[in-house]
């Protein structure tokens, strides 16, 4: 009788890649275009913008009197918030499960991968009004003034080139440093018979493809949802409709100079601001149970400088845009 498999493979065991596939994927390059600066021990920044200038300038004739008037600043602060989380591993597992891959490093990068998706998700969504542990995202940053909106009432409508180039031309001094839409609008936008307009695709660093606009940097996002309510035509919440956002973003400072200022001036846009980066802590024994936990943490905030380096298109329908 010839050896049975079933005897053969108690002698033999499978091979293990190393690593883990993902299946829990959401792309977003924001990170190519987000700056950070570090406060250095500070928990809070405040920063001056710009409310009226002073009564317009005259030219005047000999001996004539000067006019005197003055502008208006308004203060704004932002403080760093905690984004933590923690996972627990039992001191048997950590030491018998380790052979092929390290059983803590796989899961403190899950744990890591969900918090940078949660940071993605407060980005566009985040509101401290409502929760004030989180910053505020670019929905709630969004000045009024500078968003296009689409539909009527409660419902949107199929975006159009012309708004889409309005959109693109809002920002200010200077030009948006990327537009971002999710995948429903970047398809609507590269159909074929609008094409050839304004869209074009070039390449990155890395060989990625990347659409632009009018020049413009698209970055397609999975974070932006296709289910985004509106109400009296503007947005209300990320959930509970069927409409989505674009958003024109300006990144980081402005070097430009404005003339006569002596250097005053500077036109910051969408800013990131963190203490020390994501911190991994050292493992802590449980008190009860024969095991460790680490926490992560990443202390951080989302400011706007100037509200003309943000604007947005609301309402959108996914439908195919039209000139």
């Amino acid at each position: 009788m010839a050896l049975p498999l079933a005897q053969a493979d108690f002698l033999t065991h499978d091979q293990i890649m190393a690593g883990i596939v993902e299946e829990t994927v959401e792309e977003d390059a924001l990170f190519n275009y987000l700056p950070f600066e570090d406060l250095n021990g500070y928990k809070q920044v405040a920063w001056n913008r710009e409310s009226t200038l002073p009564a317009e300038s005259q030219y005047i004739g000999v001996n004539e009197e000067v006019a005197e008037s003055t502008p208006t600043w308004s203060q704004q602060t932002d403080t760093l918030k905690i984004l933590a989380d923690r996972i627990e591993i039992d001191n048997f597992i950590a030491s018998t499960k380790d052979a092929v891959q390290s059983i803590v490093a796989a899961a403190v990068a899950s744990k890591g991968k969900q918090m940078m998706r949660k940071f993605h998700d407060t980005f566009y969504y985040g509101d401290a009004s409502v929760n004030a542990n989180q910053f505020s995202g670019l929905h709630t940053l969004l000045a009024a003034a500078n968003t296009i909106e689409q539909g009527s009432g409660s419902s949107g409508a199929a975006g159009t080139l012309t708004e889409l180039t309005q959109l693109a031309t809002t920002i200010k001094p200077g030009s948006a440093d990327a537009l971002f839409m999710n995948r429903n609008m970047q398809r609507r936008l590269s159909v074929p018979y609008i094409a050839n307009v304004q869209y074009n695709i070039d390449k990155s660093s890395i060989g990625d493809l990347v659409p632009d606009y009018a020049g413009i940097p698209i970055v397609v996002t999975d974070w932006l949802t296709m289910t985004e309510a509106v109400a009296s035509w503007s947005f209300t919440t990320k959930l509970g409709g069927a409409t989505t956002s674009i958003f024109a973003v300006k990144f980081g400072r402005d070097a430009r100079v404005v003339p006569g200022t002596n250097g005053v001036y500077n036109n910051n846009g969408i800013l990131g601001l963190q203490s020390g980066g994501m911190q991994i802590g050292p493992p802590h024994p449980l008190e009860r149970k024969l095991g460790f936990s680490i926490q992560l943490h990443w202390y951080h905030t989302l400011i706007l400088g100037s509200t003309l380096s943000l604007a947005a298109y609301t309402g959108l329908t996914d439908a195919a845009l039209t000139v």
